[in-house]
């Protein structure tokens, strides 16, 4: 499987936020064990985790494959050649939802700060734990009042169906929760559902498709579906990539 465990990792996506690093290795706490994932010539993980790794790094993914079919232009030849080996991640619906809450105008270090403050025994607390706590020493600011009426819908819905939906029935779902806008919204369709065609549009995005292609943040998602169509959401983890370094 070609991957830079790193660049994954450490690009904005969900893993930054829930798993901590403790020096080369990654670990998060899996049904209250400690999974630890790292890399040296190959890939390693603490054993009986295969199925979990692979899922949550879809393993499927031919990087090659999807190389040659978005890397049709000069910008995103650099940023794969440059980013070779960063992959999407999969990750749970909820703890996605949770994480992208938290994102909200706020920058990564404090995402980070936010998120594992929720955490519990490893893992995001559930609907019915946030409901009972008290938020006030997570800091979260106004996140908290968005995640305290979430856990209060969640009996209503069924997570595990959105991922079940064609991309615009569950986008619409997504955006029913309040704080769920439409960047918040494409970014739980392609890291927590796993939807490829997701384009989120951020700043870093909206930027980088203007000076790249001529496109404004408005009409930004629209060129990416139909340039990079089922793709899409590959071509824009590299190009974040690659703004936020220029």
């Amino acid at each position: 499987m070609l991957l830079d465990l790193r660049l994954t990792m450490e690009s904005g996506q969900p893993p930054q936020f829930l798993w901590k690093r403790e020096g080369s290795k990654y670990f998060r706490y899996i049904n209250e064990k400690k999974c630890y994932l790292w890399q040296d010539k190959e890939l390693h993980h603490t054993p009986g985790y295969d199925g979990y790794i692979n899922e949550f790094l879809r393993a499927q993914d031919d990087l090659e494959e999807i190389y040659g079919k978005i890397a049709t232009d000069p910008v995103m030849k650099r940023a794969v050649e440059k980013y070779r080996g960063l992959r999407i991640t999969k990750n749970d619906p909820w703890e996605t939802l949770v994480s992208f809450v938290c994102s909200i105008n706020n920058n990564i270090p404090r995402i980070c700060k936010n998120v594992q403050s929720l955490m519990h025994k490893g893992r995001i607390l559930s609907p019915e734990e946030l409901l009972s706590r008290d938020l006030e020493a997570c800091r979260l600011g106004f996140r908290a009042r968005f995640l305290k009426e979430i856990a209060e819908m969640m009996p209503s819905y069924d997570l595990t169906k959105i991922g079940r939906m064609d991309y615009e029935d569950a986008k619409a779902i997504l955006m029913e929760f309040p704080g769920v806008g439409d960047k918040v919204s494409e970014c739980i369709l392609l890291f927590g559902y796993g939807f490829l065609e997701a384009f989120p549009v951020d700043v870093w995005i909206a930027r980088a498709m203007e000076r790249y292609y001529g496109v404004s943040g408005k009409n930004a998602r629209e060129y990416a579906r139909k340039r990079w169509g089922p793709l899409a959401g590959y071509a824009q983890q590299y190009l974040y990539c690659h703004i936020r370094e220029v």
